[in-house]
């Protein structure tokens, strides 16, 4: 893998030299700013550089339109290319090596999301499938979204058969093949599709495809299984013609760009934080774990990476000013489901609808940290939720005061919220 900084997205001249090299990544300054990573990945006979390049003008439209992202473009061995036997691997073996960049020299991108056209959408889904496969919870949960562009999700009808015996890629695009079939199951196993779902035992990753009307080569059912209509778009144009948009008025490139945005923000928060408020004895009470949230939420802030927090007692410097009560279940319920981790305080048992809340964060599969004196302060199923799950979504920390806990959750920094890395979903 390799960096290349400048402040607009223009090929590199020796373009030729970093053939070697899988992912090239553009970014506006050294070292990057950015926490977002888009990745394009092209398909069969596909290049990422050149005057026959697979995405045209896509790659450059993104990087100024977003630039909050940077750019990688990821390249990798078919057809004639493969002519170097050496060099030459399956499709499989080439997701093997893509996870393994995006589990380490990527570990920076908070939030990746993977383009691939035609085939390069299968080799998206088999890095996908290879992070499953492999345990790798917190390179998984990186993974922001996922959209594939005339990508033969069940193979081509268009290759024959018989040349599966003698090319890796006819053996990745063979319909209804091993290596279609086991990344198709792995998805229904373990990812959910949609961004507005989270659940408990699958991983949700945002996925969207686009389909070109005169594609000759991918037909409706194996670009758009296991996709609702609304996550599907259909455009004017070849099966190469619609990742090459002449300008940003395209309809493909605009209908991307827009998925793109919305798995950037799929959370609106990063953390949302569960303390009581109706259920503490006094104003003064309620004070005194007020402080002790707010200064938690600057500790999150400036030492775990965790930018964006909600608490409902920002806002709230007195106990009795609360938003009437099914309001104020509405806005709690809705930003938990925006936000990405949950942390409830509970520093003495208390009567509360905290304990409620944090029973929704384990149903929508929220990575979770109990805040407690003790092990006598939480009711017998949440001191034992830690048990429950051998990834670490829920632990528990025991912090006696105020200024222990601080100090706990800040020596974490930005894995605070991390996995255990092996993981059998």
């Amino acid at each position: 893998m390799i960096r290349l900084t400048a402040d607009r997205f223009a090929e590199p001249s020796d373009a030729l030299s970093l053939r070697e090299q899988p992912l090239v990544v553009h970014q506006r300054v050294e070292p990057t700013v950015n926490d977002k990573l888009v990745i394009f990945v092209h398909g069969l006979g596909g290049g990422r550089y050149g005057t026959k390049s697979t995405w045209g003008n896509f790659p450059r439209f993104i990087f100024e339109d977003i630039p909050e992202l940077d750019v990688g473009m990821y390249q990798y061995r078919t057809l004639k290319s493969r002519l170097h036997f050496t060099q030459s691997v399956s499709l499989q073996a080439e997701a093997n090596v893509f996870a393994d960049i995006i589990r380490d020299q990527l570990a920076n991108y908070t939030n990746i999301v993977l383009i691939g056209h035609s085939m390069g959408g299968l080799l998206c889904k088999a890095v996908i499938h290879r992070l499953v496969e492999s345990g790798a919870r917190n390179a998984l949960t990186r993974i922001g979204g996922l959209i594939l562009m005339a990508t033969p999700q069940l193979g081509s009808m268009r290759i024959p058969g018989f040349l599966s015996m003698f090319s890796y890629d006819a053996r990745a695009l063979k319909p209804h093949g091993e290596f279609v079939t086991k990344i198709n199951r792995s998805f229904e196993d373990h990812i959910e599709l949609d961004e507005k779902a989270d659940t408990l035992r699958k991983e949700t990753i945002p996925t969207w495809a686009v389909e070109g009307i005169s594609d000759l080569w991918v037909d409706p059912l194996s670009s758009g299984i296991g996709l609702a209509s609304s996550r599907r778009k259909v455009v004017r144009g070849s099966h190469t013609a619609i990742v090459k948009p002449s300008n940003k008025d395209a309809d493909a490139y605009m209908w991307v760009k827009e998925r793109v945005e919305i798995a950037l923000h799929r959370f609106k928060y990063d953390v949302f934080i569960a303390a009581a408020m109706a259920g503490t004895a006094d104003d003064a009470e309620y004070q005194e774990h007020r402080d002790a949230v707010l200064a938690l939420i600057e500790v999150l802030k400036n030492n775990c990476n965790c930018p964006s927090v909600f608490y409902a007692g920002t806002s709230l410097p007195v106990k009795d000013a609360w938003d009437p009560k099914i309001l104020a279940l509405q806005i709690d319920l809705q930003a938990m489901r925006e936000s990405k981790n949950f942390i409830l305080f509970f520093p003495k048992k208390i009567p509360s609808s905290v304990l409620y809340e944090a029973g929704w964060a384990l149903i929508l599969g929220k990575p979770s940290i109990y805040i407690t004196p003790n092990d006598k302060e939480l009711p017998f199923l949440l001191n034992d939720a830690g048990q429950a799950f051998p990834d670490q979504r829920v632990r528990i920390f025991k912090c006696a005061d105020r200024e222990k806990m601080l100090k706990e959750v800040a020596s974490y920094g930005d894995k605070l919220f991390h996995y255990r890395e092996r993981l059998d979903l």
